[in-house]
């Protein structure tokens, strides 16, 4: 950030007395102070946005480290088998379905 003192702004201010006059500084003030306020606001909201973020991932990486391969194969066997059931429990059902229809067509 650039390093404005004291002297700067009351240079600033000065000249802003000059152009403006005494009539428009309130009104310049009041939108620099909502112009700051605004852009506070948005400094605080990525701040709390990248300690969120940072936060997720060093509690990813506490994840990661806690879990063994051991663990991820068992889960990854747990999911394919119950997959796997799943494909025969519809399979089985549709072979009572074609069995019901074609019962049905004989009669």
């Amino acid at each position: 950030m650039p390093d404005i003192g004291f002297l700067e702004l009351l240079l600033v201010g000065v000249i802003a007395f000059l152009v403006l006059g005494p009539e428009r500084m309130p009104e310049l003030f009041g939108q620099v102070g909502r112009v700051v306020k605004k852009g506070r606001g948005w400094i605080a909201d990525v701040r709390r946005q990248i300690d969120a973020e940072t936060q997720l991932e060093s509690s990813l990486a506490d994840v990661k480290e806690s879990l063994s391969s051991d663990d991820v194969s068992d889960w990854n066997k747990q999911i394919l088998q119950r997959e796997q059931e799943q494909l025969e429990k519809e399979q089985s059902e549709q072979n009572q379905g074609d069995k019901q229809a074609g019962a049905g067509e004989k009669s």
